[in-house]
């Protein structure tokens, strides 16, 4: 008994041992990860930085540190994660009023205005009398459009923190675009202080920047080429001010334009990064012939890639140039923009009437794809803008099948198939969407109409449009649905009684008011039904709606 109380103790010993020394090698992990995170933040090098971050977190998902880091890097690269990490940060830290208000910042960043809204509401009573929170209730309320309210709190930031330029800056500029010359006048002012006497570098390029375009709004050329100038004349200015200051050369008609877009295009020929912003900087000002004469100076190892080959073919497309465009898209690789380049040889091919040869292409481009989002997101931009309906369509499909978080997608594919008259896969639609989330009764009000426009009586649409109603009865689109749900089923004066307790702006809508008209008609009351059906008629109608109100019309 002894010796096995003695093993025992022993082995007791032994794992607790092990144990510390398991919870010591994970501190010195934690420890040894998040130094070198910190080594590779202050060389710049962002992707050694987001490992080593990822080494702590993997070791201890409650790191605070590390979580802060990794939203740091999140924003400054701009990053769609950079609001969840900021979430997350002040998940671990909810008593700290800078996360706090870095997470409003990240909202409005991300035009997440409730986030936003409910961050701001977080801050108790002390952090309300602090000038960082007024300033970023400033940033929310200029987001929100509120210009009253964000005048308020930069100026009250100001008051409060007089050293600090930053709300002084925010307030100049909102004041800078109302409508009293007054303010505008004190506006210019503080910019003008700001942009000469301000100790901070970033102050005092903001302040340039905003004259700049103040100046040019208000044709003031003369101001306008200064400030430009000052801003391209300071020690690595930003790219973003040499394109500034070609604005202001070029609207002035200065005679420097030409020398300095020519230096613009020598000093970007070896960024590819440089090469298309200026490219897209000539396309916006409708100089697209020469954006296409300058790339194809350019070296043939550039031209023969992206970003330079992808620019050239939008260069063409802007100047019609099918052959031209065929001919580039037709001989090279694009890596990973095949899609484009496969998209982009699909419309030369259309353009010159190749329709087989087209669709063959367009195919080849949405294989490429491969459902992925950014490639679709990319895709749909450019249907859209050549108004290819079926393709745009098609596009908006994989992205609802393959990416269901996507909502603007369900949105935008509603809209195409009810402009074009699809109610049959506007149905699929709408019924994808409510099995997906049968709590969104829009989605169930939408498709009980739908489904009893196409008799679809399997999906039971008597039922969903009673849900609906039953649920938010006071919503004009759910009693519509439900008032014709009971004209379906012969309760014709019910219907008829839900429908003139609506609010009357509803019946402005083209459909609602043909559903009205259709009702009255039906109650005997054809006098009254006929303005309404001929309200209807007027307006975008589902073909099974116009075919409906159209019969009713002509039956007075």
């Amino acid at each position: 008994m002894r010796k096995l109380i003695i093993t025992i103790t022993s082995l007791c010993v032994l794992l607790l041992a092990a144990y510390v020394a398991y919870r010591g090698y994970k501190v010195w992990k934690q420890s040894h990860w998040l130094a070198m995170a910190k080594d590779y933040a202050a060389k710049g090098d962002v992707r050694n930085e987001f490992l080593s971050l990822e080494q702590v977190l993997a070791a201890n998902l409650w790191n605070l540190e590390a979580t802060r880091m990794m939203a740091n890097l999140a924003t400054a690269q701009h990053s769609e994660g950079a609001l969840r990490w900021r979430k997350r940060v002040l998940e671990l830290n909810p008593d700290s009023l800078e996360d706090r208000l870095a997470l409003v910042l990240a909202a409005v960043s991300a035009h997440a205005f409730g986030d936003a809204s409910n961050a701001i509401a977080g801050v108790d009573a002390a952090g309300r009398k602090t000038a960082p929170y007024f300033n970023v209730a400033g940033e929310y309320a200029l987001a929100a459009g509120k210009q009253a309210e964000a005048q308020a709190d930069f100026a009250e930031a100001a008051r409060l923190d007089p050293g600090n330029p930053a709300p002084q800056l925010s307030l100049a500029v909102v004041e800078l675009y109302r409508t009293n010359e007054l303010d505008k006048s004190e506006a210019r002012i503080a910019l003008k202080r700001l942009a000469i006497n301000c100790t901070n570098l970033v102050i005092r390029a903001q302040a340039k920047r905003e004259l700049v375009g103040d100046a040019l709004r208000s044709k003031d050329y003369i101001t306008a080429v200064s400030f430009a100038s000052e801003l391209t004349q300071a020690t690595n200015a930003p790219w973003g001010d040499r394109l500034l200051s070609l604005v202001a050369l070029r609207v002035s008609q200065n005679n420097s334009y030409a020398a300095s877009l020519a230096a613009c295009e020598r000093d970007c020929s070896g960024d590819p990064e440089k090469i298309r912003e200026l490219a897209l900087w000539l396309m916006d000002q409708q100089q697209h012939d020469h954006a296409l004469a300058w790339l194809l100076s350019l070296p043939l190892s550039v031209q023969t890639n992206p970003p330079a080959a992808v620019l050239i073919s939008q260069c063409q497309i802007l100047s019609r140039d099918w052959v031209g465009l065929q001919k580039l898209a037709s001989k090279q690789t694009w890596k990973n923009l095949e899609f484009t380049r496969h998209a982009y040889l699909a419309r030369a091919l259309r353009e010159q009437g190749l329709d087989g040869a087209a669709k063959a292409e367009w195919d080849v481009a949405m294989k490429t794809a491969e459902n992925r989002l950014e490639p679709l997101k990319a895709l749909f931009g450019m249907t859209a803008a050549w108004k290819w309906r079926d393709e745009t369509q098609q596009v908006l499909w994989a992205i609802v099948n393959n990416h269901p978080k996507e909502y603007w997608a369900d949105s935008e594919l509603a809209g195409e198939l009810y402009a074009a008259g699809g109610t049959r896969p506007l149905l699929q639609l709408l019924n994808l969407q409510f099995n997906r989330n049968p709590a969104n009764l829009d989605a169930e009000n939408n498709l009980a109409i739908t489904a009893m426009l196409l008799q679809a009586n399997e999906i039971q649409p008597y039922k969903l449009a009673q849900d609906a109603y039953q649920k938010a009865g006071t919503n004009g689109n759910y009693a519509c649905t439900y008032a014709y749900s009971l004209y379906l089923q012969g309760k014709k004066m019910e219907a008829l009684k839900i429908m003139q307790s609506m609010n009357p702006a509803m019946l402005n809508n083209a459909s609602t008011a043909g559903y009205y008209g259709v009702i009255l008609k039906s109650a005997g009351q054809g006098a009254n039904a006929a303005p309404f059906l001929k309200r209807s008629l007027a307006g975008v109608l589902l073909p099974e709606e116009r075919d409906m109100f159209q019969k009713a019309l002509q039956g007075l």
